[in-house]
């Protein structure tokens, strides 16, 4: 195949990649050497920063800085960092290709083996993201109802056309492997993304309410800022809850929900899907106590609100949260609020 470059930038240099212990220590190199042009150091920030969203100081010579671009690079997972390599490899080589280069189909990647597909990372999650932003899937708001007890947040795009999906898959590399999980037997399918109790952020397809996952990451205040710093529109939802908790938080409202689930204030005819939402979490229950004309008798809600904070008491996550205890129209409120 013939390509056309905006630039050919094929060149001696002193160093290989192989020289070099981690990739993050190349990509340093790289941008040291390209520090006298500037249109070469503006593409190569243009793959680190914009394709993969890393972001650090340029040259080794900020050793204080608390994130060092080599650093930030190295903590990205095992297919990230083969995917840039692959591109910065190509850069080296070529130049910049006229067109996306995270869409450019690359033969450099070694064949990635089953186990590695299950590991996939933060790197994969960042073109997952940018998949649903081309299939117009933008701001979306978490899932109450279809929320599966194991999260605290929850996004599903389902009726997703299965085609479009594939076609879309295939035009990042990271992608392609996971073809295979699209059904060609059925016409729609689901995607999904979510922060589970636990605190890993889990993403893959849906098919008739089975969550099959592509991969999940851990999450902590350094991925929290990265997640808040990504620039797809799919992640608005996401980023708009995350941007005012803490990995401590997300821990303290997995562990609230998981032990909620649990919880039984008495006998009930109903109770909500809980929903979190600027801090707090919120939990229904219908018709549990004595009403009259939809209001539930002041010694009862006394009652029911002592025995939730007596039973609040026994767990760890208790002190860190504030509680209201309500009741209106037949529905008992319990609403948990971090402090």
């Amino acid at each position: 195949m013939i390509k056309k470059y905006l630039q050919f930038i094929k060149e001696s240099v002193d160093k290989s990649r192989q020289d070099f212990n981690s990739l993050g220590e190349w990509v340093e190199y790289l941008y040291d050497l390209y520090s006298n042009d500037e249109e070469k150091l503006s593409n190569l920030k243009d793959i680190v920063n914009r394709i993969f969203n890393v972001k650090g100081n340029d040259t080794l010579n900020d050793i204080d800085s608390d994130i060092r671009l080599s650093n930030a690079i190295n903590i990205l997972d095992d297919h990230a960092k083969k995917e840039m390599e692959s591109i910065l490899l190509d850069f080296v080589q070529n130049g910049i290709e006229d067109k996306e280069p995270i869409i450019a189909t690359s033969t450099d990647l070694e064949p990635l083996t089953e186990s590695e597909i299950t590991k996939a990372g933060r790197g994969i999650f960042h073109s997952f993201l940018k998949t649903l932003t081309a299939l117009g899937q933008k701001e979306k708001t978490s899932e109450i109802e279809r929320c599966p007890d194991n999260f605290l947040l929850f996004y599903l795009y389902d009726n997703l056309e299965a085609e479009m999906v594939k076609q879309v898959f295939s035009r990042f590399q990271s992608l392609v492997p996971y073809l295979e999980y699209i059904d060609y037997g059925k016409n729609e399918t689901g995607l999904y993304f979510g922060v589970k109790c636990d605190g890993e952020l889990e993403y893959g397809v849906s098919y008739d309410g089975n969550f099959t996952p592509f991969g999940s990451f851990k999450l902590n205040q350094t991925v929290i800022k990265w997640l808040n710093n990504i620039e797809a529109k799919s992640a608005f939802a996401l980023k708009k809850e995350l941007v005012n908790l803490s990995y401590i938080d997300i821990i303290t409202l997995g562990k609230a929900k998981s032990d909620m689930i649990q919880y039984n204030p008495g006998y009930h005819e109903k109770r909500l899907r809980p929903e979190l939402k600027d801090r707090v979490m919120s939990f229904g229950y219908q018709g549990i106590g004595i009403w009259d004309n939809g209001k539930l008798d002041e010694s009862e809600l006394a009652n029911l609100k002592g025995n939730f904070v007596t039973w609040l008491l026994s767990k760890n996550w208790g002190s860190k949260v504030l509680i209201s205890v309500k009741a209106n129209s037949y529905w008992l409120y319990i609403h948990i609020k971090l402090k």
